[in-house]
């Protein structure tokens, strides 16, 4: 052997033990079944972590100066529709009437309300639930979501194809620009709040199913809190008020790709009433009072570093074959010292302890 060699080996820090002094156990065979079971379930929990993607979200104070904002809904209200208006009115004092910019379609209530009898009547954000690059490929792909369309020229349509009024139902649906500021878009009876022929008790019924209801670009294939859901009127006369908080979100997925849209939270408030009388001068109605938060989330999505994962890895495996080698140690030597205990017990007085020295008389023979 070189003399390098011979100082790298004064310099192994991991000596061997020659074969002929291992000795091998039933117990440790046992152990190392065992180490390899569980080492194949950690590296696989290992390996699952690093595969899945990572959320992290970040808060900050809304900076954009965007003065106007699309707003999407589509919706069916059991009522004809030349009984009812649109508007939108925000805190700046400006009032749209929204009948000439979306449409409004004549449709048969008992049909349109039979399909839509399996939505549930209470929504849950299902984005909140979904990874990023879920939402962007829920966000990319081109599924029709039936009533949500461009700003169009259509009128109400005539009640004629619909033939009986009490099965007449609308269905309304656009997407519209309003000012950047808390607002309220409402569904009234004509003749009540505003001007216009009168409109009823009896002919009113404002039970409505909503499809789409979101803020910002439209990305009909991801659903919001008020999407698919059906909210029944228990009497003619009633009102059904939502208080809607958006907050602007962005997505940046793994490749860098950013998705600005809007989340938003609501809570829905529903009063019946006999008659006008106790609507306290508040008109029947659908209202989406919505208003903004200053502050602005952004959702960043990333897997976890490579080096790291090996890092984690083996430290794992390394830390397990020294706590199982450790446990080893500890239980040869219990067994030692009580295996050591019941041999000097079962000795009896052949015990050192006992034993007795026996002095015989030297024989001289002579010759």
């Amino acid at each position: 052997m070189s003399s390098w060699a011979q100082t790298l080996s004064r310099l192994d820090a991991f000596s061997k033990v020659d074969s002929t002094h291992q000795a091998r156990t039933s117990s440790g065979g046992f152990l190392s079944v065992v180490v390899l079971l569980v080492m194949a379930f950690m590296v696989t929990s290992e390996l699952r972590d690093f595969l899945q993607y990572q959320q992290t979200h970040e808060f900050a104070v809304d900076a954009d100066v965007q003065q106007e904002l699309q707003v999407n809904f589509a919706m069916t209200v059991a009522m004809p529709c030349p009984l009812m208006r649109v508007d939108v009115l925000d805190a700046s004092g400006n009032r749209q009437n929204l009948d000439d910019g979306i449409t409004m379609q004549a449709v048969s209530r008992r049909r349109a309300f039979t399909k839509l009898s399996g939505s549930h009547s209470a929504g849950l954000n299902g984005v909140a639930d979904m990874h990023v690059h879920d939402i962007f490929a829920e966000a990319g792909r081109l599924r029709r979501v039936p009533g949500v369309r461009e700003k169009g020229l259509a009128k109400p349509s005539s009640l004629a194809s619909i033939g009986d009024l009490d099965d007449a139902a609308c269905r309304i649906e656009g997407s519209v620009m309003v000012n950047k500021v808390a607002g309220l878009f409402h569904i009234t009876a004509h003749g009540h709040a505003y001007g216009g022929a009168y409109v009823p008790s009896r002919m009113m019924n404002f039970t409505h199913h909503i499809d789409e209801l979101s803020f910002g670009p439209l990305y009909p294939s991801l659903d919001n809190p008020l999407d698919n859901t059906l909210h029944v009127s228990d009497d003619h006369v009633s009102a059904f008020r939502y208080f809607i908080s958006i907050v602007p979100t962005t997505y940046i997925d793994a490749s860098a790709r950013h998705l600005s849209t809007n989340q938003y939270a609501v809570n829905e408030y529903y009063k019946p009433h006999s008659d006008l009388s106790d609507l306290g001068g508040k008109p029947p109605g659908i209202f989406l009072e919505y208003s903004f938060e200053s502050v602005a989330v952004t959702v960043r999505e990333h897997r976890g570093s490579i080096v790291a994962f090996a890092v984690r890895l083996c430290a794992a495996i390394s830390g397990l074959f020294v706590t199982v080698g450790i446990a080893h140690s500890l239980f040869a030597c219990f067994a030692n010292a009580v295996s050591g205990r019941r041999a000097r017990v079962s000795q009896g007085i052949l015990d050192s302890k006992h034993a007795t020295t026996v002095h015989m008389p030297a024989t001289v023979v002579e010759r």
